[in-house]
């Protein structure tokens, strides 16, 4: 399914978002799930742990907000300053749909 450069991501039905998440979202889904709740510096820690470089508050926050928005992850408060983020249904479908793909090309 192609997406028209104009389509917003709103207009892509639930079951072909997946598709179009950014590698570096995606990474962002797979340390969520992999964590239990994790704060925004648990995420950000563990994604500079992988790339292996710093990864700065204006990259990380509002890709953060994007995979809320898309609805692959919520978002809650652990207390006035710190919020934490967990895996949606959606969003392990969106990790598994990745999975089942990468896996029919790999022996």
């Amino acid at each position: 399914m192609s997406r028209p450069l104009n389509a917003s991501y709103e207009t892509v039905p639930k079951s072909a978002r997946a598709k179009h998440i950014p590698g570096f979202q995606r990474d962002l889904l797979y340390v969520i799930a992999g964590a239990d709740q994790p704060s925004g510096q648990d995420v950000k820690d563990e994604i500079e742990q992988y790339y292996s470089s710093e990864i700065n508050h204006g990259r990380l926050y509002p890709n953060l907000d994007t995979v809320v928005n898309k609805e692959l992850v919520e978002k809650g408060q652990l207390d006035r300053r710190t919020n934490y983020y967990a895996i949606t249904d959606e969003g392990e479908q969106a990790i598994e749909d990745r999975r089942e793909w990468v896996l029919q090309y790999i022996d």
